[in-house]
């Protein structure tokens, strides 16, 4: 996860302020550093469905530390889990509620290898996160262990 920050750090600090400027006229919910990683387009997003209408798009995946945005419909929960390090989660658009706190857009949680929640996006609205995590998930349920290889979560 370091490399990744550094590597992020190392972008902002040599992009030209044009590159960092909010676009004011876009109603695009990705902030421009991450457009500038997937693409200037939303269309160009590679969504693939994992279940329950949920919809990922992995942006990095090693052994070490993965980046992916997550698509939840209006209502929808995740499965519950935990984790063996770090998730940091930006809610994008929308909203979901877990055991800690309510997240609405611009919103961080940050969970450790103590927390175990069943995210819950909120009613009414698609809500799309950029998730970072240092490992693989660890679910409760026995289905999402089956899928998890699939699914690379």
């Amino acid at each position: 996860m370091r490399i990744v920050f550094l590597k992020t750090m190392e972008l902002i600090s040599n992009s030209n302020e044009k590159i960092l400027e909010t676009e004011k006229s876009s109603k695009s919910i990705y902030p421009n550093p991450l457009k500038n990683y997937i693409g200037h387009s939303e269309d160009e997003i590679k969504w693939k469905p994992i279940g329950g209408g949920i919809k990922q798009s992995i942006l990095f995946n090693n052994k070490d530390a993965s980046a992916r945005l997550l698509s939840i419909p209006a209502g929808m929960e995740l499965p519950d889990h935990s984790h063996k390090g770090l998730e940091m989660t930006m809610v994008l658009q929308g909203a979901f509620s877990d055991e800690v706190a309510h997240f609405e857009r611009g919103d961080i949680e940050i969970g450790d290898d103590k927390l175990t929640h069943t995210p819950k996006a909120d009613p009414g609205e698609l809500c799309i996160c950029l998730v970072a995590t240092q490992a693989p998930l660890v679910f409760n349920n026995w289905l999402p262990k089956i899928l998890q290889p699939f699914i690379r979560i």
